[in-house]
């Protein structure tokens, strides 16, 4: 189950808004995006990181290995991590 904060998430780092996100659109989400959707609520401040913390979240997420997040491997990640579940 995707909390709502997840999936809120997950839409605002779908730069192509193809319902899937890749190493390359998290980095660049998180590096652009990322500091307007701290202050706007929807990432934890304490989310915020460089290009190597964005990939290794990445990482964490691509339960399958194929390169790119479902909305359902994103949230299983940012879920636990950022105690939304």
């Amino acid at each position: 189950m995707t909390s709502d904060k997840a999936r809120r998430l997950f839409e605002a780092l779908d730069l192509d808004q193809d319902g899937t996100l890749t190493r390359a659109e998290v980095i660049t989400a998180l590096r652009t995006r990322g500091p307007s959707l701290a202050a706007s609520g929807v990432l934890p401040f304490h989310g915020l990181g460089d290009a190597d913390a964005s990939s290794a979240l990445f990482d964490a997420a691509d339960q399958n290995g194929d390169a790119v997040l479902t909305p359902e491997e994103f949230a299983a990640v940012v879920d636990r991590r950022f105690g939304w579940n």
